[in-house]
């Protein structure tokens, strides 16, 4: 096999700034994932405006006649009913699943409409979501998805009903300033599957209406912004404007609905048939008031793309909760101030599990010479990356190492340093037995390749490998194999030379052929490293003082599961201060997360890419 080599095939891409606030890491750019769209942290309702400069509840009125709310349509990624579908709200049997109804509507819900410029045909288009009034000082103050504000001739209908003589008994308010966190965003338009949908709220100040009455002393009441602490098994009503089956743009409403958390997320989900697109935005309340509207809001339909990205994307939904943050943004609107911002971490997703799925390989090791572990990835199209650490479990950048077919025929890689000059060197295992040294240079790349073995040697037969201190010396020089008859063997001090000292740590045996990933660190602070291993049968097990003598004592981390079976790709390295005692797990629906401080049982879990969407 001719191996390319990775001189002059580097490329840099710019890396975001690092967040203080999120535990986030990288994001394949290149060809994997699109960049995030800028946000800005406050959106004048723009276009339009009265002779001061203000868009005014006067102007909206006017503008917004019945027939054109009517036509407007949902602003929001969550389907619409296929033709000739019913409504899940028509659906009933006994074993039918919660679904929603129409209603009369409450005072403090309502609709709020906008124009957005269609991605499609580069035209204004009238869209709306669903909001509702949140209880302020000067009563001025509405809350609806992060993903619905912005735009322009904003205005908010309490209680909007198409279907009623008069559908905005309150009147018309001119939305004039919207203020949400500026680390949510949407990525080529829409909104994302990462961390950061945990901010898709935003809270607008809206003028008073055409009689002067603020929206809270026009509807008599407002919703107290509440907090669920952790406590995610919450008992809530939710109302929205659902798009699908709505003609009439009734308001719907799913009562006495039981959520969970969305795992991975500071979310809540629901299972409530009939909120289409449109609902977005819809309160999420605890002790509702049916008569007056009033209750505690504690999470708005919003959050993991958009609100909800299911198979039966009306009945499947995600609302973001309120925690600190959310109070201060909501502050800042109640006060007219701006919030203090925070910037966003350099992500490994906004695209997900979905695209984690193709991450083969990854090596852990420091290639950038500032002494925290960095990441390479090894793609099932060829591309090799290499995310830099930050040194506080996430990342700061990317840079494209290679793209080339060959990189696809890579068996197994481990990260060590063969040379002693402290920079990280890649060590590769190709499918037809030759075994290739990339030397780092301590920049981000490789300066020298060298073979330690030739196609068609016994090392076609090496299933897996790892690279750790494992002898007298202070370099990770040592690597562990295991091979296709189950015997498991360590070489010491490897450099260019080759593998120059054998030592067998298990004969061929049938149990380490279930050996299905290693992965080496210093999890328990000894002089000799250890060495994690996932079995097939899903148990996880950490071989303690792994040397020249044996693999180690065995502490049982996991017994046999099905949930570990699913454990694709893992390495580990210092992600965090510390040892080398973090563990690095891509699964097999495209989650990776991070367990970090690991000693003789599993760390603290952090997901740095959410699953595959569905």
């Amino acid at each position: 096999m001719h191996i390319p080599s990775l001189r002059g095939t580097f490329v840099t891409r710019a890396a975001t700034v690092a967040s203080a606030v999120v535990l986030a890491a990288a994001s394949p750019a290149s060809a994997h994932s699109p960049s995030p769209d800028a946000t800005t942290s406050t959106a004048p309702a723009a276009h339009g405006t009265g002779p001061g400069g203000a868009w005014t509840s006067a102007q909206a009125e006017k503008f917004w006649t019945p027939e054109r709310m009517a036509r407007a349509t949902p602003d929001s990624p969550r389907g619409e009913a296929p033709a000739g579908r019913k409504a899940e709200s028509a659906v009933r049997g006994a074993a039918a699943a919660k679904n929603g109804s129409y209603f009369a509507g409450v005072p403090t819900v309502g609709t709020f409409f906008h124009y957005v410029t269609d991605p499609a045909t580069d035209k204004l288009t009238a869209r709306f979501c669903s909001a509702s009034v949140v209880d302020s000082p000067q009563g001025n103050v509405i809350l609806t998805a992060a993903h619905c504000s912005g735009g322009s001739k904003g205005m908010f209908v309490p209680r909007y009903n198409g279907a009623a003589g008069n559908p905005a008994p309150y009147g018309r308010f001119a939305v004039q300033r919207w203020v949400r966190d500026a680390r949510w965003y949407q990525a080529a338009g829409h909104p994302t599957r990462d961390a950061y949908s945990d901010f898709d709220y935003a809270f607008a100040r809206v003028a008073a209406n055409q009689r002067g009455q603020s929206v809270q002393k026009a509807v008599g009441a407002g919703l107290k912004l509440g907090q669920v602490n952790g406590q995610y098994k919450q008992n809530v009503t939710v109302i929205g404007y659902p798009g699908s089956h709505n003609p009439k743009n009734q308001p719907f409403i799913c009562a006495g609905v039981t959520t969970r958390q969305l795992p991975g997320y500071h979310q809540m989900r629901m299972d409530c048939g009939g909120f289409y697109g449109g609902t977005s935005g819809s309160p999420w309340i605890t002790g509702l008031n049916r008569t007056t509207g009033a209750g505690t809001v504690i999470g708005d339909l919003g959050g993991y793309y958009g609100g909800g990205l299911e198979n039966n994307s009306d009945r499947i939904s995600f609302a973001a909760t309120y925690d600190q943050r959310a109070f201060e943004i909501y502050d800042a609107a109640a006060k007219n101030t701006t919030p203090t911002q925070y910037p966003r971490g350099y992500s490994m997703y906004p695209t997900g599990g979905g695209l984690w799925q193709q991450a083969m390989k990854t090596a852990s090791g420091d290639y950038t010479g500032d002494g925290r572990t960095d990441m390479i990835v090894i793609w099932s199209d060829g591309e090799v990356t290499l995310y830099t650490g930050d040194g506080n479990g996430g990342f700061s950048g990317e840079h494209r190492i290679a793209k080339s077919s060959t990189w696809t025929h890579a068996r197994t890689v481990a990260a060590g340093d063969f040379n002693a000059d402290s920079d990280s060197d890649l060590m590769v295992v190709w499918s037809d037995g030759e075994v290739t040294l990339y030397t780092g240079d301590g920049n981000g790349g490789f300066a020298k390749e060298t073979q330690m073995a030739k196609p068609g040697s016994t090392w076609k037969n090496a299933i897996q490998i790892t690279a750790g201190r494992y002898s007298d010396n202070q370099w990770t020089d040592d690597v562990m194999v295991r091979w296709i008859d189950g015997e498991t063997t360590l070489y010491t001090d490897v450099d260019a030379r080759g593998f120059l000292n054998e030592h067998q740590l298990r004969p061929p045996n049938e149990t380490w052929r279930n050996a299905t990933l290693l992965a080496a660190g210093n999890f328990t602070g000894g002089a000799d490293w250890d060495v994690v291993v996932r079995w097939s049968d899903g148990e996880l097990a950490l071989y303690r003082d792994s040397s020249a003598s044996g693999v180690g004592t065995e502490i049982k981390l996991k017994s046999s599961n099905t949930l570990w079976t699913h454990a694709t790709v893992m390495t580990a390295g210092a992600y965090t201060s510390g040892d080398p005692d973090d563990l690095l797990v891509r699964w097999s629906d495209g989650e990776t997360t991070l367990y970090t401080d690991t000693t003789t049982t599993l760390g603290s879990e952090h997901m740095l890419v959410p699953p595959k969407a569905g």
